[in-house]
């Protein structure tokens, strides 16, 4: 399957970093996420050639949740989360550093569930996996409060995304809360979306972050990888069906699908990262404002982080 091998790959990454020179300032900056579409314009980038000679390695792993533990255990330099996954992260680190938007979910996050199961009421004593990371917890919490369910009504099966689709297939479980470009894949199995981002404007955005040490040490390498995603992203613009096959590869989908799935996200260019990150008020840290309180009720926090360094926009400027 394709995501072993991704994972044996990664593997050999992660063996490899301990056994080379690692700690060399002159080493590659890591730079880690998951399989997500909105963050493909990395790879896009990549592929194109962007990246030659900027001392920059991408490293795709398995999962968010893998992505985080990386980025906590210094394997990686920069790291591709959402804005929640952040907020967890600074329950145990301060000197964390949003660099860049990569996206917002505009219906590309969803549950979905099998043929038998008459909307989101019919969720009640269902399997529903979902990845045990904020964004898996939030988006679940709120497609039940639109039936008037708790987490609690509901035999919440936790699952990596690699093993959404095996799972979903294989009847191990009724529902999953998961993103594209899995929602394309399990919808023409018949899969119903009971739920989207759509009716969740603002809470799941995605993002490029590291630590305030990184800035000091690699600006050079930091200010590269930001101006060649915009670049990518030009491109993409410019060359929609050109860019979508090339990314279509790595992330084992049809290029209908991501073509489809691009649909369900907003990705902001320069301008667009300026109005969210820049001002006295930038709208990114009222988003994370506005999103802390929720997880803490949800138990997704057990305290509230500050906030006021977490923006840095000098690369986007």
């Amino acid at each position: 399957m394709f995501y072993k091998k991704r994972l044996s790959y990664v593997g050999l990454i992660v063996i490899g970093c301990f056994l080379s020179a690692c700690t060399d300032s002159q080493r590659p900056l890591r730079v880690g996420s998951n399989q997500w579409l909105g963050y493909e314009t990395l790879y896009l980038a990549r592929s194109l050639g962007y990246f030659e000679g900027k001392n920059i390695e991408l490293v795709g792993l398995n999962s968010a949740t893998t992505v985080t533990h990386a980025f906590q255990n210094g394997i990686l330099d920069v790291a591709a989360l959402t804005l929640d996954e952040v907020l967890t992260l600074m329950q145990t680190e301060q000197d964390l550093r949003i660099i860049l938007v990569m996206d917002t979910s505009n219906g590309a996050d969803a549950l979905l569930a099998a043929p038998s199961v008459t909307g989101l009421a019919g969720l009640k004593h269902r399997r529903v996996g979902v990845e045990n990371t904020a964004v898996g917890a939030l988006v679940l919490v709120a497609a039940l409060a639109d039936a008037g369910l708790t987490v609690s009504d509901v035999d919440v099966v936790p699952l990596t995304v690699d093993k959404h689709f095996r799972s979903f297939t294989e009847g191990e479980i009724d529902a999953v809360v998961s993103f594209e470009p899995v929602i394309s894949q399990l919808q023409k199995l018949g899969a119903k979306t009971l739920f989207d981002s759509t009716k969740m404007p603002g809470q799941i955005i995605d993002v490029l972050v590291t630590r305030q040490a990184v800035i000091d040490n690699r600006s050079p390498a930091l200010e590269a990888l930001v101006q060649q995603q915009f670049k990518a992203l030009a491109y993409l613009e410019a060359e929609p069906e050109k860019s979508v096959a090339l990314i279509s590869p790595r992330m084992g989908a049809t290029t209908e699908a991501l073509m489809e799935g691009y649909k369900g996200v907003i990705l902001p260019n320069r301008e667009g990262n300026r109005e969210l990150m820049g001002g006295l008020n930038p709208p990114l840290r009222n988003s994370a404002k506005k999103l802390v309180p929720l997880m803490i009720k949800e138990g997704l926090l057990y305290k509230a982080p500050t906030i006021d360094q977490l923006i840095d926009n000098k690369f986007v400027l």
